[in-house]
């Protein structure tokens, strides 16, 4: 594509790959909107008392995918992070990634400013951004932990 730079060519090579749009039909993600670098993206989720509830994070993707996606839970009515006290809850993974921190991003390994904290490439390589990496890799990340709550709904005694 003459004009298009190499990052945007690779975000809509991922936006249109079968990984992503499978989990557009199975209901995980769906695209708000994206205008390069920024793409946002609501993920579905389940909330502790097990009813249905999205999350919007806003991805930019400025140099993508030698460079991690940065992203935050969004607030898309107020072009904002989601106020602290509308984040999702759940377990200690569940409020620990999308706890507010001094950089603002998703506190996950693959994540632009929280991969590069502490020594978390090394300390979890199975979630460490790397080049060969697509959007669906986060994607996946981010529905699994908003969705982990599912699992503790069927630990509970049925009444």
């Amino acid at each position: 594509m003459t004009g298009v730079s190499p990052a945007e060519q690779a975000i809509r090579a991922d936006l249109d790959s079968a990984r992503f749009q499978a989990g557009v039909r199975r209901g995980q993600w769906r695209q708000v909107s994206y205008t390069f670098p920024v793409l946002i993206v609501a993920v579905t989720a389940t909330e502790p008392d097990a009813s249905s509830n999205e999350y919007c994070f806003r991805f930019e993707l400025t140099g993508f995918p030698g460079v991690p996606p940065e992203a935050r839970i969004w607030n898309p009515a107020a072009n904002a992070m989601l106020e602290n006290n509308k984040r999702p809850k759940g377990s200690a993974r569940v409020t620990g990634a999308f706890k507010a921190w001094d950089k603002g991003t998703v506190y996950r390994p693959w994540d632009r400013l929280a991969g590069a904290h502490g020594n978390w490439t090394t300390a979890y390589p199975t979630l460490a951004w790397n080049p060969k990496r697509d959007l669906t890799f986060a994607l996946e990340d981010l529905h699994g932990l908003l969705t982990s709550n599912t699992a503790s709904r069927f630990d509970r005694p049925s009444a």
